[in-house]
């Protein structure tokens, strides 16, 4: 497989999905290239996670969360051979575990945090590896809806009951500032660049700039927000509607027409979104509405998983059309499908292959480095030219919000 999406269930369950022949990535882990197989999505891991239901999960340099209405964290390593290794139990949460999310200085490196936040109106820093239960913040009373981490690592968000979105300081592992909203904020999160970060209440999407607190664009989506992701760039909201609809709105445009509207996605409800990336450092394939990512996962409480390519889905508007002149059961197609998980309730998603530098780590354990030093000389060579290409493009879109 390229990518795994990975989707807790009501049923306790987290499950595990294989994306395969997805577009416009290189071949040699499977695809791409000329006479690429199909796009295709498979079933390819059920955990036995929880005693309750499952309500996140978080996935990021080989590690998988997850966390239930038991009060319990599940963590595992995912093997670029597809096995999973039992990592073990966290419990430090009194009550439902909300949200989860992996936090290190680079996303293509392994993760060195682990955040949860829970019912009980806190978040917990864990270590990853050691799992140590490091803090505790006191972060909302009522409880934590929402937590994401800024791309650099220095800053986290996080939204809840209490109607309040903070921003934490994560050197000193404390509380920068806190920001009353209108509404009860229930998704957060950072964009793809960190400058701002997008929340939903209801069917209001707004985003705010992350180093003013400005508001640089509300949206009003046509149905309930269940769910929300960005990928790749700043200038594509995707959300998952009540109702079975995807909504895609360009954050640079009048807020309201959609850039894309896929027509029943899922009969009642997207239950999770997630953009597909095989390779971290490269991130996800481009190309698809308002200069945003070209590949889709949905997943819906049917149990459900369909992959879309953006570049086509929706396009013409054919199916809304049918739909609007009477036509029952008129819907866009997706490229494929799995049927047969569970009730859905959370969803991520991360590439198959490890960041290159822990690759590399492994190959060396295991004696299987390149033995020619040209060879070794050269490899270094490009690697780090990459990456120093990687990180001066980043540079150019980032900017890390200062805690005030």
């Amino acid at each position: 497989g390229m990518a795994t999406v990975v989707a807790g269930s009501y049923e306790r369950f987290v499950f595990g999905y294989k994306l395969d022949g997805l577009p416009g990535a290189s071949s040699g882990s499977g695809g791409g290239g000329a006479g690429a197989a199909e796009p295709s999505i498979v079933k390819s891991f059920t955990l036995d996670a929880h005693l309750t239901q499952c309500k996140s999960v978080a996935a990021q340099g080989g590690f998988l969360a997850s966390g239930g209405a038991d009060d319990l964290i599940r963590v595992w390593h995912h093997n670029p051979d597809g096995s999973l290794a039992d990592l073990g139990t966290l419990a430090g949460h009194e009550g439902t575990v909300t949200c989860l999310a992996f936090h290190g200085a680079y996303t293509t490196k392994e993760p060195t945090r682990l955040l949860s936040g829970g019912v009980d109106g806190t978040v917990i820093i864990w270590s990853v590896g050691q799992w140590d239960h490091l803090k505790t913040l006191r972060a909302h009373r009522g409880g934590v809806h929402a937590i994401s981490v800024h791309p650099s690592g220095l800053v986290a968000i996080t939204a809840g009951a209490d109607a309040h979105i903070a921003m934490w300081d994560m050197k000193k592992g404390r509380v920068a500032h806190k920001t009353k909203m209108k509404a009860k904020p229930e998704i957060l999160q950072f964009t793809p660049s960190g400058n701002a970060y997008a929340s939903v209440a209801g069917t209001r999407l707004t985003i705010t700039s992350a180093e003013t607190g400005t508001m640089s664009g509300v949206f009003d989506a046509p149905a309930r927000v269940m769910c929300m992701t960005q990928a790749g760039t700043d200038n594509l909201v995707l959300m998952g509607l009540e109702g079975g609809n995807i909504v895609g709105y360009d954050s640079r445009a009048a807020p309201t027409k959609p850039a894309l509207t896929i027509t029943k996605a899922h009969p009642t409800r997207v239950k999770g979104l997630v953009v597909p990336v095989v390779d971290a450092e490269e991130g996800p394939m481009m190309g698809g509405p308002a200069g945003g990512p070209a590949m889709l996962v949905s997943g819906s409480s049917e149990g459900t998983m369909r992959l879309w390519d953006l570049r086509t889905a929706g396009k013409g508007g054919a199916a809304a059309t049918a739909l609007a002149m009477g036509v029952s059961g008129a819907r866009d197609e997706p490229v494929a499908e799995v049927t047969g998980g569970g009730r859905f309730t959370c969803m991520a998603v991360m590439p198959n292959a490890l960041p290159s530098e822990i690759a590399e780590a492994v190959n060396t354990e295991r004696g299987l480095q390149p033995r020619d030093p040209k060879e070794v000389a050269a490899k270094k060579k490009a690697d780090k030219l990459r990456k120093m290409e990687t990180a001066r493009r980043k540079a150019q879109t980032r900017q890390v919000p200062k805690p005030k």
